[in-house]
C-alpha cells in the first residue's frame, strides 16, 4: 500500500489531483488484476458480484474523497477496498488448493495475501488513530528502510506464491491429459486399472468395493442415425450426468467405445446393495435426462452389471469378468436396468 509514495515520487510536477488519484486508483486496479488471475488459475466457479461491488464501491469512494478535496477519504476508501480484495484472495487460496494440497502447502501459498491483508489493516490504523497521518503520506517523503524491506519480501513472496500455483496448475493439467479420457473426462483405460490395482491391494486390508460396467444402449444407432458427433455429444451427456451422481470416492472409467466401468468403495466388503443402489441411480438420472442434440431430443438409457472381487485377483480381473457376465444379463433381460 505504502508504493503510493514512490508513485508520487515519480509524479513530481505533476497537478495535485492527478498526483493522488492515479496511485488510489492504481492500487485498487492492481488489486481487482491480482484476484481475477488468482480466479484464473485455480478455475473458481465464484461469480464475480463480490469482486464487482467491492471494486465498485471503492472506485466510488476514491472518486468521491478526490471531489470533496479531501485527503484522507480516497486514501479509506483505496485501502479498505484493497484489504477486502486481499481478503477475498485468501480465501480463493483456501478454497482452491486447500482439498487438493497439504495444509502446510497452503498455509504458505495463502501466506502471502494473509500479510497483504495485515498490512492493509494496519495502514487503515495509521490513517484513522494517527493524525494527520494522510498528509505525512501524501508527501515525497520516501518510506523508512524497515518499511521498504517488508513491502519487498511481501511483493517477493506474493510473486512466487503466484508462480508456484501456476506451476501447479500445469502439472493437474499434464496430470489430466495422461490419465483422463480427452473426450469425456472420465479416466482412461490405463488410469482406471491403475485404481482397480490399488482397490485391489485395499481389499486385503478389508476395504471392500464393487465394479458396475456400464454400457449405453443401442449407441451404434446414435451414430448411425445422427452421425459421430452426436455419438460424442452423447457419451459426454452420460459421462456429465453420472459424475455428478457419484461420490467423490467413486471412479468412473472409459474402458474403450460406449464401455465404462465405475469403481464404487464400499463401507463393508460384501454390501453390494450400496453399490446396486448407486448404480440405479446411475441408470435413472440418464433415463430422465435425454440429450438434445440440434433441436432434436435423443432419449438415452444404459445397461448396469455390479459384482464384487475377489480378494488375491492382483488385476482385478475376476472382478471385471463378473461385472461384465452381470452387464450382459442386463442387455439380454431388456436393457436400461
Amino acid at each position: 500500500f505504502p508504493y503510493t509514495t514512490l508513485f508520487r515520487s515519480c509524479m513530481a510536477g505533476w497537478p495535485s489531483l492527478v498526483q493522488q488519484a492515479v496511485p488510489e486508483y492504481g492500487l485498487l486496479a492492481c488489486m481487482v488484476l491480482l484476484l481475477m488471475a488468482l480466479r484464473r488459475m485455480l478455475r473458481s466457479r465464484q461469480r464475480p458480484r463480490d469482486l464487482n461491488a467491492i471494486a465498485g464501491l471503492g472506485f466510488v469512494g476514491i472518486t468521491l474523497g478526490l471531489a470533496s478535496g479531501s485527503g484522507l477519504v480516497p486514501q479509506l476508501a483505496a485501502t479498505l477496498s484493497a484489504t477486502l480484495l486481499g481478503v477475498l484472495a485468501v480465501r480463493e487460496v483456501v478454497r482452491g488448493i486447500g482439498n487438493r494440497l497439504s495444509r502446510a502447502v497452503t498455509f504458505c501459498t495463502a501466506l502471502p495475501f494473509a500479510a497483504l491483508v495485515a498490512i492493509g489493516l494496519a495502514h487503515l490504523g495509521e490513517l484513522l488513530l494517527q493524525p494527520g497521518w494522510d498528509a505525512h503520506f501524501l508527501g515525497d517523503e520516501l518510506p523508512t528502510p524497515a518499511r521498504a524491506a517488508l513491502w519487498f519480501v511481501v511483493t517477493a513472496s506474493i510473486t512466487l506464491s503466484l508462480i508456484a500455483l501456476m506451476i501447479w496448475r500445469l502439472i493437474t493439467r499434464i496430470q489430466h491429459l495422461t490419465y483422463r479420457d480427452p473426450l469425456t473426462g472420465a479416466l482412461n483405460r490405463r488410469a482406471f486399472e491403475q485404481a482397480l490395482n490399488e482397490a485391489q491391494a485395499q481389499l486385503l486390508r478389508g476395504r471392500g468395493f464393487a465394479l458396475a460396467m456400464i454400457d449405453i444402449d443401442h449407441f451404434k444407432r446414435i451414430n448411425d442415425q445422427h452421425g459421430h458427433a452426436a455419438g460424442d455429444a452423447a457419451l459426454q451427456h452420460c459421462v456429465r450426468i453420472w459424475q455428478a451422481a457419484l461420490r467423490e470416492v467413486d471412479c468412473l472409467g472409459r474402458l474403450g467405445g460406449d464401455e465404462f466401468c465405475a469403481l464404487l468403495p464400499l463401507g463393508g466388503p460384501a454390501d453390494i446393495a450400496s453399490a446396486a443402489s448407486v448404480a440405479e441411480r446411475l441408470r435413472s438420472s440418464l433415463a430422465a435426462q435425454p440429450l438434445r442434440w440440434k433441436g432434436v431430443e435423443l432419449p438415452l438409457s444404459a445397461s448396469f452389471g455390479v459384482a464384487l472381487p475377489v480378494a488375491g485377483d492382483a488385476h482385478g480381473e475376476i472382478g471385471l469378468a463378473r461385472a461384465d457376465a452381470e452387464l450382459y444379463r442386463a442387455k439380454a433381460e431388456g436393457r436400461n436396468r
